[in-house]
Order: structure tokens, then sequence, then C-alpha cells
């Protein structure tokens, strides 16, 4: 999680083009309209407002939110299909959204803010895209500046946010993340018995 031009994005893809085998990327529902260069059913499930507020009656979501006046939201069925293939899930989420799930799957739920230097960086990255309108622009800050607001509310309370990355190089900024996916993976309690008892075997 992040604010917008926080670099969410290029490393949710970094992550799943390199791990294929142990990563799937969770497929978020959103009432907005897709970018050029977004895929329907891959960047996101592109719906109208209509559709996502019935299926969210019917109880086909996990979790939803607002923002930016438009409705994104976790499919139940994305979390069946991720826990079926036996792999890590990976979200890009908003902050109220991974708290969500950080209360219903607290053993099983990692959460990494990843933030800019500065806020004035995160203003020049957004200001740099050339493909935001002025009036869009400032709501995306204003929502940032809430969502600092929220990670900052959070400090010291243990089991909410566990990492806080800040991005100020790429390259370095992922070999970060990915040491966390790493050691994550290797915490006790996530580990089947089964593997355990494979590597305490004494009968050899």
């Amino acid at each position: 999680m992040g604010p917008t031009g926080s670099g969410k994005s290029t490393f949710c893809g970094r992550l799943i083009k390199e791990n294929p085998e142990t990563m799937q990327y969770s497929i978020s529902a959103t009432t907005r309209a897709p970018r050029a260069s977004e895929v329907q059913g891959k960047s996101y499930h592109f719906m109208s407002r209509e559709e996502f507020i019935e299926r969210r009656t019917k109880g086909e979501f996990f979790e939803w939110e607002e923002n930016h006046g438009n409705l994104y939201g976790t499919l139940r069925a994305s979390l069946e299909d991720g826990i079926n293939a036996g792999k890590d899930l990976l979200f890009q989420i908003d902050i109220r959204g991974a708290l969500n799930f950080k209360q219903n799957f607290a053993q099983n739920t990692v959460t990494i803010f990843i933030i800019p230097p500065t806020f004035a960086d995160l203003q020049k990255r957004l200001q740099g895209r050339g493909t935001v309108d002025p009036l869009e622009l400032q709501r995306r800050f204003a929502t940032a500046k809430g969502e600092y607001g929220a990670l900052l509310s959070l400090g010291g309370d243990t089991g909410k946010i566990d990492y806080l990355v800040v991005n100020n190089e790429l390259d370095q900024t992922y070999e970060a993340i990915y040491s966390i996916v790493l050691a994550e993976r290797s915490r006790y309690h996530r580990m089947e018995r089964s593997s355990v008892e494979q590597f305490c075997d004494i009968s050899a």
C-alpha cells in the first residue's frame, strides 16, 4: 500500500514477473474507467457502479472501499483462487483495505507501506506523469495526505503496519521488499509441519 506515485504498481509487477511459481496477483474490482495501458481482467476487473453495488449486496466482496469517487474491492473468488493455487497472494490495496485483511487474517497478512522520501517528491512524480488533470491531481494529493495521517496515527501500534519502505531508488527498494517476502516465508508458524519434520528427521 501507499499513495499514488509511490511505486506500488512497479514493484507488484516485478514481483509477479520474477516469481510466477510462488506469487499470484490478486486482481481487484473497480468502477473507475480503465487507463490506456490497462487490460480487463488483468489490471482490474472493471465494472459499472451498478454492477459493483449489486455484487456487493450479494456478498461477493470480501472488502471494499471508495477512493477518488470510485469503488474498489476484493472479490471473495480472488481469495479462493489464490488459496487453492497454494501461492502467496499479492495485493495492491489502500490502507483501509489492508487493515481489514490484517484484522481478519492476522497471522498470514503482511502489510508493507511504500512511501517516497518526501511529500514534495510525491508531488513531482504525479505532476511528471502529465496525464492527470489538475483537479484529479489535487484529489490525489488530498488522498495521500489522508493516508499519511492514517499511517502516523498507527505509529507504535503493533499488528497493523508491519513495514515502512522508503522508495528512494527503484532497484534498492525492490530488493528491500523482496527481502521482506523471503523473511516472512521463513516464519515458523507459516511452515507446514511435514516440511519441518523432514528437516528434523534424525532416523538416518
